[in-house]
């Protein structure tokens, strides 16, 4: 179901901005996470940290021309988003709740034929061991 009376592959109109920071090489600030590796800085849009409110985008500007001043202050571009489409994603979702399902049933029956064979097995080893006792009578 979309949202606001959009349906299924229908453009909607909303706005949306979102920010990100730029260093005067024109180089992109990236996150990393904890314990990230590699450049903190790429020239790669699409690997930038994009942020949805501003003061968080401020905030990293602030940090790097404060601790960094030799480099500059980094620039804050602003980025607006005003197309956007519904993407349907029930069918592909049915798939994979099937595939789920299957791999489960799957597993399922693995381990009922383990705890079968591992009963029988140690069926087998009782009775040894009972014709053990009934030998030594």
């Amino acid at each position: 179901m979309a949202p606001q009376g959009a349906t299924e592959g229908e453009a909607m109109t909303a706005t949306l901005t979102l920010y990100a920071v730029r260093n005067r090489e024109g180089k992109w600030f990236r996150a990393k996470g904890y314990g990230g590796y590699g450049d903190t800085w790429t020239p790669d849009i699409g690997k930038a940290k994009l942020y949805s409110k501003i003061a968080q985008a401020r905030g990293r500007v602030t940090f790097f021309a404060t601790s960094w001043p030799e480099h500059g202050t980094p620039d804050l571009v602003e980025f607006t988003a005003t197309e956007s489409r519904v993407m349907p994603e029930a069918e592909r979702v049915k798939k994979v709740a099937a595939s789920k399902a299957e791999r489960a049933a799957a597993r399922e029956v693995k381990q009922r034929e383990e705890e079968i064979a591992l009963a029988v097995r140690d069926k087998e080893a009782a009775e040894r061991r009972l014709a053990q006792l009934r030998a030594e009578r």
